[in-house]
């Protein structure tokens, strides 16, 4: 086996993230439901192995081109929302990318990300204060609420490869959180060879300076130290992931956003930077499709 560059290896130790292709289903169940015309739709659920179910839409198109995409749903703490919002079932009708990935050829698996939709924790009347707790527990056991989330996608992208193959790859794209643990996984994966990250970029020292509350899987112990989000930019390698960013996001200040994308690999990142905020505006989502779905 190939020695671990060191960027990645660093990364994944601070997840306690192991070699990529561990992380599989303890089993899988996948049944047909309503299809949109010219596309095939199932339901699956992916259990992991630490027990959690992972309820996700299969989207096939009738002529699959080969693409094989992990689409990931936003935070905007709608906790009722997830995997249907990426479907266009509900929810903001600009971030139902899933559907679109699948009408240019690709197969698109959509999962709920932990504390959404269908895995929402309902421990209390109060999501976010749920999420929040989670991820303080996570945090007083050595672990993080990102580092489970990477390994939920890690078990899906092994799932995906062995029943759909890798000879092009697999893809990943998501906004806002989305965007967020589609950059983290690709620093730890080389299974994912092009990604997109939108409105999911910036740095632990801008959302300090800027006194940015966000959603508590950004705080991983002890990344700031280690090189902050530039370090999990750098563990790219031989991928092609396209950044998208509005310039007047109040999540992600700008100073941040131009921090990492300097701290990528020559090579790996396209970025577009547009007038706008925390959004993902047509132009911009026809340019992610195009990457996700181009032939390589």
């Amino acid at each position: 086996m190939p020695e671990l560059p060191q960027d990645r290896r660093a990364i994944r130790d601070l997840l306690e993230f192991g070699e990529p292709e561990q992380y599989r289903p303890l089993s899988v169940q996948r049944r047909p439901i309503a299809s949109p015309a010219g596309m095939h739709w199932e339901r699956v659920e992916i259990v992991s192995a630490d027990g959690d179910v992972i309820p996700c839409f299969l989207l096939i198109p009738e002529e699959p081109t080969g693409s094989n995409v992990i689409a990931l749903h936003q935070h905007a703490g709608s906790f009722a929302l997830g995997k249907s919002e990426a479907a266009g079932l509900s929810g903001d009708r600009m971030l139902a990318y899933g559907p679109r990935l699948c009408e240019q050829g690709a197969r698109v698996l959509v999962p709920d990300l932990l504390g959404f939709e269908e895995r929402q924790r309902a421990w209390s009347s109060d999501p976010a204060a749920d999420e929040s707790l989670d991820a303080l527990l996570r945090i007083s056991n050595g672990g993080s609420l990102q580092a489970k989330h990477t390994r939920d996608i890690a078990t899906i992208t092994t799932w995906m490869i062995e029943s759909f193959g890798d000879d092009q790859g697999i893809g990943v794209m998501g906004h806002s959180l989305g965007g967020q643990v589609a950059l983290f996984n690709l620093a730890v994966d080389p299974r994912l060879t092009v990604g997109v990250v939108s409105c999911g970029l910036g740095t632990l020292a801008s959302f300090e300076a800027h006194h940015i509350k966000h959603n508590p899987a950004w705080f991983v112990p002890g990344v700031a130290t280690a090189g902050d989000v530039q370090l999990v930019a750098a563990a790219l390698h031989q991928q092609q992931v396209l950044v998208t960013a509005g310039i007047d996001d109040p999540l992600f200040p700008l100073e941040g956003v131009h921090a990492v994308l300097a701290a990528f690999e020559a090579g790996v990142c396209t970025a577009e930077l547009f007038v706008g905020g925390h959004e993902l505006p047509c132009r911009v989502q026809a340019l992610a499709i195009r990457h996700l779905t181009a032939e390589r």
